[in-house]
């Protein structure tokens, strides 16, 4: 298809369920309007070219080469090296990102779900929303060896407010609701995802009994904030927070900065607040109806930084 395109990809918060599709279990995770903006040119030779505004990182390959993987971009590497077949010419793509890299907000998630949306389309390949976020989960977690589960693909590649059950034949639910007042803090410090994630992998193949009883409880919560977020029912999906929380501190995966925004944020009236993620620092979610903008001040009062989201749908 011999035309530009341009494209907006949203980021994602877990309301609930966090780390629990590392098990194939259910989540419910909630696109959000702050965005990651494509564009791509065709070439009418066989170049390809990536770039990247936020790292400035260009990359540079042909079709007959193997792009490289030990850079930023190799998300879209592996990704290119799994349609490579289907792609005839050239192209150059560039991405400049307004969710925050490293944040917990699943940036890697959203380049690679949209540089798939983009090839689906220049080059015809007709790919729908699932398996977009298939092949999304496949280059992260196969092809790069980073220890995810498919939360963040389904979440970005569908929109909205999901409900996945995130096993081997994964299933997408999307909940019918219009707004959510909830208010997202980032703790500005450096995130060790990584390795919280590795740690907590292990403690699963090792069957770690404090581990799996964390687990099981958070997807509990996963199945009682479904039946509170279709009933409004604010106070249930506070507690539901507040437990998973819970189970946060046993598994680890907390660090004092974000315990202090979670407790900063109740103090000014939220219902209830989590962290996000793998752990080790990034971002912590409140729900706080009617008390957005003073959760917001008091998050930043502590050193934190601060957004109310809105719900992100893709139109038709």
């Amino acid at each position: 298809m011999n035309k530009e395109i341009s494209l907006e990809i949203p980021g994602r918060i877990c309301i609930v369920g966090d780390k629990v599709d590392l098990l194939g279990k259910p989540v419910i995770a909630m696109a959000i309007n702050l965005m990651m903006r494509f564009s791509y040119k065709p070439r009418s030779d066989d170049t390809i070219e990536f770039y990247s505004y936020n790292t400035n990182e260009r990359i540079h390959f042909t079709l007959e080469e193997t792009p490289p993987k030990n850079i930023d971009l190799a998300y879209l590497s592996v990704l290119f090296d799994r349609l490579k077949s289907k792609i005839d010419h050239g192209f150059y793509l560039d991405v400049l990102s307004d969710i925050p890299i490293g944040g917990g907000l699943s940036t890697s998630a959203a380049l690679s779900v949209g540089f798939l949306k983009i090839m689906s389309e220049a080059f015809t390949l007709n790919l729908n929303n699932d398996e977009i976020a298939e092949l999304a989960y496949l280059g992260e977690n196969h092809d790069l060896g980073i220890q995810c589960g498919r939360m963040d693909q389904y979440s970005i590649a569908h929109g909205g407010i999901t409900f996945i059950h995130t096993d081997e034949n994964p299933q997408v639910e999307q909940l019918k609701i219009k707004n959510l007042p909830i208010v997202v803090g980032d703790s500005v410090e450096v995130r060790e995802a990584a390795s919280v994630l590795n740690r907590i992998k292990r403690q699963i193949q090792e069957k770690d009994e404090t581990t799996l009883k964390a687990f099981k409880e958070i997807e509990k919560c996963v199945t009682q904030c479904k039946t509170a977020l279709l009933n409004n029912d604010y106070q249930k999906l506070g507690m539901c927070m507040e437990i998973q929380q819970q189970q946060e501190i046993l598994l680890g995966a907390t660090t004092p900065k974000i315990l202090k925004l979670c407790e900063a944020a109740k103090s000014a009236g939220a219902l209830g607040a989590k962290q996000m993620g793998a752990g080790g620092g990034g971002c912590m979610l409140a729900i706080a109806p009617g008390r957005q903008n003073e959760v917001v001040k008091a998050i930043e009062r502590v050193g934190g930084r601060a957004w109310i989201f809105d719900i992100y749908n893709y139109t038709s």
